[in-house]
């Protein structure tokens, strides 16, 4: 086997490894298999000049390119962004003083700022909870009161399908941390201005979005 395993590329072999750590990311399905015999991965690599496997790997994720094949018999690489730690991922809605917290951030895929509510990669050997408590205080300095779980969301199932718990949480007094991740302000807004701000397209964050409307179907 380990003959065997070293002819493999290193994208293949990690890729093998994520199969056997988390077989939920890899069952089956008649509407697009996900092709597993190595050989038939090495001629789609030939062929196209694209590789399968684990591609990238950072702290945060994982970047995946599976092999599968549709209902037409048809083959192509499909990617996929894995979180690299499996759970854990918040988002928080933050309140302080009956006003929704929220920050102006900049955010390098955009090249530019948004805002949004607080959130997080999740982190290894913190539960959900530990999590959100840790955001909070690293970007906004403020202590979490009282924790609501009301939901989780998946931000964009097209390229991923990692379940980011949602929880709306009572905080103490926030105080900006200025340029710490890119936060250069922190907005506290009333509901009727956070709607406001939906309405002109000021909040454009899918989290903060779905966030508040998970948060709104629990009231």
């Amino acid at each position: 086997m380990e003959n065997e395993s070293s002819m493999y590329s290193k994208e293949w072999r990690d890729y093998l490894d994520l199969a056997e750590e988390r077989p939920e990311l890899f069952k089956a399905s008649s509407r697009l298999q996900i092709i597993m015999d190595y050989e038939s991965v090495q001629q789609f690599e030939r062929n196209t000049d694209k590789k399968i496997g684990v591609v990238y790997r950072s702290a945060y994720n994982l970047l995946v390119v599976d092999l599968v094949e549709n209902m037409k018999g048809e083959r192509f690489a499909y990617e996929r962004l894995i979180p690299a730690v499996k759970k854990g991922a918040i988002v928080s809605i933050p309140v302080y003083d009956d006003k929704f917290v929220l920050l102006k951030q900049y955010r390098h895929a955009m090249r530019a700022f948004q805002y949004a509510f607080p959130r997080g990669f999740g982190e290894e050997g913190l539960s959900a909870e530990e999590n959100l408590q840790k955001e909070i205080k690293e970007e906004t300095g403020a202590d979490v009161k009282k924790i609501s779980h009301v939901g989780t969301v998946i931000a964009d199932s097209g390229i991923g399908s990692n379940e980011v718990d949602v929880f709306a949480c009572e905080i103490t007094e926030p105080q900006l941390k200025l340029h710490y991740e890119g936060i250069e302000e922190i907005e506290l807004l009333t509901e009727k201005e956070l709607v406001k701000w939906i309405a002109e397209g000021r909040i454009t964050d899918g989290f903060t979005l779905s966030g508040y409307a998970l948060y709104k179907s629990r009231l």
